[in-house]
Formats: C-alpha cells, structure tokens, sequence
C-alpha cells in the first residue's frame, strides 16, 4: 500500500454541485473562479508523473531519465533534480526510454526500456534514495533482460511488466537485500495453460494492501493475492472477453480497438470500487460495432471474486479517433476520497464525483488539445490540488508537469478538441505533437511493415508479446504491421506519441 497520506480531506471545501461534460449551471461561473491551472513547468520527454509522500514533491519520468519537481507551492511548481543518462557506466548503459518512475517513502525506482529495441541496451531498473529530492542517490540496479513497460512500487518490492517474455509474466523483485533480487514470477498461463493460446500484454500493475490488479489489455482485469509476494495467487478476473472469445478473435486490428483494451488500472482507498481504462482507436471506422475512443469504466469489488461492473466514463469525443486524429482516449489516472482524476491525451484531465458509483458526475474538465497530450494526473492527497504531466508541447505551453485546483469549476472559452473545422484530424495530431521527438524517423510509405524503430529506439518490428516473431503485433505495444486505415501520419503521430502505447 503506497505510504503517503490518503484522503487527508480530499473533498474539504468542495461545492456540491455537478458540471455536466458539456456546459456548466450558470451559477458554478459566477460562484468560482475560472478553471484553469495553477501552475506548470517545463519538462522535456515527459511521461508518468508519481506523487511523494506528504504531497509536496512530484516525480516525473522524463524519457532519458526523470525529475523531481517541488509542488509545495502549486502555483509555481519548480524543478529541485534531474537525473539522465542512468547507469552509463554499465556494459550496455545508459538506461533509454524511460517511461515509467514509482515512488514509495524514500525509494524511486525508474525502469526501463518501455519497448523493445533493436540494439543492445540495458533493460532494467534504477533504484534511487530520495529522501533528499533535491538530491536523488543512485543505490543500485537490477538488470532483467527484458523491457519494461510499466511497474509499481510497493514497499521494498517491485512489481515489473515482462515485455517481450513468453506468457507476459508479472517479474517480482525484492529490494530489501544487498542488491534487487528476482523473488518469482506469474502469468495466467499459471492459472490455466489455455491461456498460452493467446498473445495479449500484461500492460500495467497496481497493488493496494495484498491484491495485485493487473491491466491484461483484451484479457482484462487479474487480480492476485501478494500477501506472499515469491508466490502470486489467482483470486479473480473479468473483462469484456472469455479465453474462447480471445481464441477465435484473430483480427489483428481488433486489439487497438473497443471492445477490451484494459490499460491502465486503480481501486480507490478501501478497494471497494476498482476503474480500468481502456486505450483505444477506431482503426476500422467502417466497423460500427467496434472503435474508439476509450473510457474508464467503474467497477463494485467489494466483492474480489464477484466484481461487478457498474458504469463507463466516456472519452472526450473526438472527430477523429483514429490513430491519425486527435487522441482523446483514456490514459493513467488517480483516485481519492470520493474523486477520479484522469487523463485524456489531448481531451484533457478531467475530474469526477464517483461518491455515487453508478452516477459519477464531472466536476472539473481542462483541455488544450494543441498544446497538451496528458499522460497522467495524480492527487497530491490535499485536496486542494492535483498534477498531470503532459508529454506534448505547443505555442501555449511546453511539454511538463501542470498544477490544478482540485475544486468545480469551468474552463472558461475552452477550445474545442479541433480548433479549426476547416484543418483535417490528422494535421492536428501530426503538427501539434512535433515536440514531444528528440529526432525525426520518416514514416513508412506503406503498411505491409513499421519502420523498425521509433525515434528513442523502440523496436516496432512486428511481434508478439510472447516474444513471438510470426507476425503478430502486441495489443498494447507497437503499431500493427497491417493496419486498416493507418496511414503514414498515423504511424508518425505514432512515434511522436512515445512508440506505443503506455
């Protein structure tokens, strides 16, 4: 269980009163302030961003390394450290794409590569003391010989995805000794070796108390008891498809697409209500049963083993929801108290009311699509305040970590999700990211195969996550080799995007 604060009057001074997603009651303007941020910094190649305890330091994956940022004072949050180039000294350093920190007391950890790379690399984690944040101490490294996409800190044990690893395990590493340590490993295939049939990524861990939830994209939400750590047990899990749906389900489009796509998953603080999101583009508009973008939805687990599912938070909705549009679907978000904070890519970060499961309603919304794609947001536990980092940059404002008020409120002339009518879907997603790229890779004139690596050296070479290389491209990870309707923007906003999704 993460040890900072929580609650710590996470709904103190709120105003009982709903905003539809859409226009606000007239009397929510004249009662509050305009809604805008409070404060935000620049950060070059931003991703994740975690909170530290106390709420007054923010980590930010940075890409080439991270950020410790002060956000004691929410109007003007201010970088204290950054660390790049980790573990340059090692045989295969230094440590790229790093996508993902995790924070817990004085330990950070950042992990990386988020996607597999053609050349030779580290592929591991950097374990930092951060009891000074103005100060992050390199305390030592754990190489795994296989990507990570994404981890979560939990005392002194870290839980890894196994990007690329037969089965898409979840890698268990202990800290506590003289060096990380590998303590065990589990994957469905653990649970019922039917699921060895099918190639579909473990894309993200969350852990409260002893349950380990799993975001296992079209395989859905896993949840395990880690109450002993070396030795996961299955207690549950659901999601839209059965094994034998899964089995059959060989369109290869289907995985970038609704139904399915669990990525990203929270419970909030008794685990009595659990959000998965789903990242998703509509790559077969034709299809009306299928598309995108995805939402959050809501799920009763008072309950571990009868979950039930309650209700969806749509997306923002976009004219575009292709790979080449405007990307609104869900990304990586937050729960306090009664709130959900979520991220939108260019819809913004959004704040919900989930007091009432079945009825959340939305208390905050703030987007600029030409100037913001957010990856995360994350209370500070005060409830005064949340961050959100956004990994693009325009002519208003820099790639970084933004301060919101974490109160209702109404963006006052809010843009739409594209500005201009007259300007295509795809110029808004491919010229407004430009950015967030440390280089420039051309992008493939046709689909029969992806460039074979993205401008930070993610491989995108067609591949399972099984480690499989008949062809198949992991939901979750990479581009499809084949993709109806992906045109060559598509696969550019792609790579602008951060080569895959996170």
């Amino acid at each position: 269980m993460r040890r900072r604060d929580v609650l710590r009057g996470a709904a103190a001074g709120a105003v009982a009163l709903p905003l539809s997603s859409r226009v606000a009651a007239a009397t929510t303007t004249a009662t509050h302030e305009p809604y805008a941020p409070l404060g935000n910094v620049e950060l070059q190649g931003a991703k994740e961003a975690v909170v530290g305890d106390g709420g007054e330091t923010a980590y930010v994956a940075t890409t080439d390394g991270f950020a410790a940022v002060d956000v004691s004072d929410t109007t003007a949050p201010s970088v204290l450290a950054e660390r790049s180039d980790l573990l340059a000294d090692t045989e295969t350093g230094p440590m790229g794409q790093i996508f993902d920190v995790k924070v817990d007391g004085d330990t950070l950890v950042a992990v990386g590569p988020a996607n597999p790379t053609q050349t030779e690399v580290f592929e591991g984690v950097a374990v930092f003391d951060v009891s000074d944040p103005s100060d992050p101490q390199l305390e030592g490294s754990h190489e795994t010989g296989h990507p990570i996409h994404n981890a979560y800190l939990d005392g002194d044990t870290l839980y890894l995805t196994a990007t690329g690893v037969e089965h898409s395990p979840v890698v268990v590493v202990d800290l506590a000794g003289d060096e990380p340590t590998e303590i065990g490993r589990w994957s469905r295939v653990d649970y019922d070796e039917g699921w060895a049939d099918v190639r579909n990524s473990n894309h993200d861990l969350y852990v409260h108390d002893d349950t380990l939830y799993i975001a296992h994209w079209d395989a859905g939400t896993w949840l395990l008891d880690v109450s002993d750590p070396a030795n996961p047990e299955y207690v549950n899990h659901f999601g839209h498809y059965s094994l034998e749906e899964l089995r059959e389900l060989d369109d290869r489009s289907a995985g970038f697409e609704l139904p399915g796509n669990a990525h990203y998953v929270a419970v909030n603080d008794d685990a009595s209500l659990l959000a998965c999101g789903a990242e998703a583009w509509d790559v077969t508009p034709d299809d009306d049963s299928r598309g995108g973008p995805g939402g959050v939805a809501l799920w009763d687990v008072s309950d571990p083993k009868n979950a039930e599912k309650l209700t969806t938070i749509e997306a923002p909705a976009t004219p575009n929801a292709g790979y080449d549009g405007t990307w609104t679907t869900s990304h990586n978000f937050d729960f306090r108290g009664d709130r959900l904070y979520t991220s939108w890519y260019q819809g913004g970060v959004k704040i919900h009311d989930v007091s009432d499961p079945q009825n959340p309603e939305e208390v905050a919304w703030w987007r600029h699509p030409e100037s913001t794609m957010f990856w995360t947001a994350q209370s500070l536990g005060d409830g005064k305040a949340f961050v959100a980092s956004s990994m693009q940059g325009g002519d208003e404002y820099g790639p970084g970590l933004f301060t919101f008020p974490d109160r209702h409120g109404e963006q006052v002339d809010a843009p739409a999700i594209v500005p201009d009518e007259n300007e295509t879907a795809t110029t808004t997603a491919t010229t407004a990211t430009t950015t967030t790229t440390e280089a420039t890779t051309a992008a493939p004139t046709t689909t029969d195969e992806p460039a074979t690596t993205t401008e930070d050296g993610a491989d995108t070479t067609a591949g399972d996550d099984d480690g499989d290389a008949s062809g198949g491209s992991a939901p979750g990870f990479g581009v499809l080799a084949a993709l109806s309707g992906a045109s060559a923007a598509a696969l550019a906003a792609w790579r602008r995007h951060g080569g895959g999704r996170d």
